[in-house]
């Protein structure tokens, strides 16, 4: 029965080799795509956070009579002042990089206790460099706010280091090559879960709903090859196909962390790369691998029920959008400890390449989430030669 599987299975891998742009879609687009997408990401981002600190703002400060509070600003902004004693409300709420910063409570002696300053910023909320502006504002009220206590703590024989008389130290313990993956664990895991069903979605309706469209797959049925052969051999395809195409996406994430490292997503996100090992690589292959082949026997399932692409594209988007869900909820979680979380179909596989990037491997989660997705995968292969050989497979819509 294999062999009659694989010789269904070559035909398949056939038609899609000759298919110039199916390869370029499935497998060559997704290692040019992504590390242009988060090249861009960075580069973009970079580059308006230049911009924005380069900018020349126009500041109206309202009470600042020292100028105290002006010198402390050129610490943080690019700005000249503006020396209209009016604040001019309708310019901050058209313009750019023009805000108001009014301060109540500079002609008394702060350094005394009890005198306070009330400062309001005007700004656009909606414009990128107006908040921008603002927040350097704050920044700076927040170290002038500093400095008065300072002098205020002067009179008394104190300083600042005195109202901290805790000083605390952060010590990582954990794995210094597992240090900086947190990020890789978010966004890897999505885009394997993402890319599988999608490759699988449109190869699997093209093999089953499509052939039924075009006419093709009663002569494969009437063939000599047992019908749970054709299934098989359909399944190993779509399977192989998903497994291919996650694997050159898994490439572009690697080029894109490679060539632009934290710059990949503006300098802010660490990324390392030092705990993938050859260990790491295989655990990572089983995954998708017995994730492809959990997909591919669902979306070859569903898409035989359909008698066409387009309603196939409908059974199969339920599925797809659940894929999404899973994804999105478990993005930012972290790996759970409870073992039946890793019998469940899609978040066992997330939760294990989570596990895989941050080092916390542990074989016992790792066999239950390759036993129970074995399994599902099984009965969905079951269900579909059943399909397969019975003559509802020709003719279905319900």
């Amino acid at each position: 029965m294999l062999k009659d599987s694989f010789v269904i299975y070559r035909k398949e891998l056939k038609n899609i080799m000759k298919d110039r742009r199916a390869i370029f879609s499935v497998f060559i687009l997704p290692m040019i795509i992504l590390p242009i997408i988060f090249l861009t990401i960075g580069f973009v981002t970079s580059a308006q956070q230049r911009t924005d600190a380069e900018t020349l703002y126009v500041v109206n400060i309202i009470g600042d009579e020292d100028g105290r509070f002006t010198e402390v600003l050129q610490n943080f902004l690019v700005f000249e002042r503006d020396e209209a004693r009016v604040p001019d409300y309708t310019r901050a709420m058209e313009s750019e990089n023009y805000i108001i910063v009014e301060l109540e409570g500079t002609d008394s002696d702060l350094t005394q206790v009890g005198n306070t300053l009330d400062a309001r910023i005007y700004y656009r909320s909606t414009s990128r460099r107006s908040n921008f502006a603002a927040q350097q504002v704050r920044n700076a009220l927040n170290q002038y706010s500093s400095m008065i206590m300072s002098e205020r703590l002067r009179t008394l024989g104190l300083s600042l280091g005195d109202l901290n008389p805790v000083k605390t130290e952060m010590q990582d313990l954990a794995p210094e090559e597992a240090r900086g993956t947190e990020f890789l664990a978010i966004m890897l895991p999505y885009f394997v879960l993402i890319f599988i069903f999608a490759g699988s979605m449109n190869i699997g309706l093209d093999t089953t709903a499509g052939e039924k469209e075009r006419g093709s797959l009663a002569p494969v049925l009437v063939n000599q090859v047992s019908r749970t052969s054709i299934a098989l051999g359909k399944v190993f395809y779509v399977m192989t196909v998903a497994v291919l195409n996650s694997l050159f996406t898994f490439v572009g994430l690697m080029v894109a962390f490679i060539l632009g490292g934290s710059e990949a997503f503006g300098g802010e996100i660490p990324v390392n790369l030092a705990g993938f090992g050859i260990g790491s690589l295989i655990a990572l292959l089983l995954v998708l691998l017995v994730l492809a082949g959990f997909a591919a026997s669902l979306i070859i399932l569903i898409g035989s029920f359909a008698r066409n692409m387009k309603e196939g594209a409908g059974y199969v988007m339920p599925f797809y959008l659940l894929a999404i869900f899973a994804g999105i909820a478990t993005m930012n979680m972290e790996s759970v400890h409870q073992i039946h979380f890793y019998a469940l179909p899609l978040v066992n596989s997330v939760f294990v390449m989570k596990d895989i990037l941050t080092l916390q491997f542990f074989w016992s989660r790792f066999v239950v989430m390759l036993l129970s997705n074995l399994l599902y995968t099984s009965l969905l292969v079951l269900g579909v030669a059943r399909l397969f050989n019975s003559e509802k497979v020709l003719n279905t819509g319900s």
